[in-house]
């Protein structure tokens, strides 16, 4: 009998301890995180809007507050379609990318005809959430001739709102 309430104690603290793993590739809700220039990078705040009937998704985040921040966005547009679960590519379509802007003001963005151009990839999507992962370089002010920032290993999990 004390082997049975023993098993019993122990499946219920195992059952309690247990969290169920988010769909985000184990990202919590309501962040986007990315490797950039071989340094992983959380931006906690973080937030999506779908507007033009589903067409046009702006994802866009931050790691701190005010002057401190560093800021990041991802936007994604298609203007023949509503986006739904795939690849999207910079360029391909109208003003899909992601661009970083930094407390010094300095802004990374996509840059014309570069070797590892950005590509988002949306894996679910709902009138509530978006996740999905995205990789690429950006440039100081989309030149290519300048610095360059690697973007690698990026994931979000957003919630989204529809405006």
């Amino acid at each position: 009998m004390k082997k049975l309430f023993a098993i019993a104690v122990l499946g219920s603290v195992m059952l309690v301890s247990c969290k169920k793993s988010s769909s985000g590739g184990g990202l919590g809700e309501g962040n986007v995180q990315a490797t950039i220039n071989d340094t992983t990078t959380t931006f906690n705040i973080a937030g999506g809007t779908s507007t033009n009937g589903g067409k046009e998704i702006d994802i866009t985040s931050a790691n701190g507050t005010g002057s401190t921040a560093t800021q990041f966005e991802i936007d994604i547009q298609d203007t023949s379609a509503a986006i739904t679960t795939g690849t999207y590519h910079d360029k391909s379509l109208n003003n899909t990318g992601f661009f970083l802007t930094l407390p010094s003001g300095d802004y990374y963005d996509n840059a014309e005809l570069v070797t590892n151009p950005i590509t988002i990839t949306v894996t679910s999507i709902s009138s509530t959430q978006i996740q999905g992962t995205f990789q690429g370089d950006i440039y100081l002010n989309e030149d290519s001739a300048s610095t360059k920032k690697i973007i690698t290993n990026g994931k979000f999990n957003v919630k989204l709102t529809s405006l």
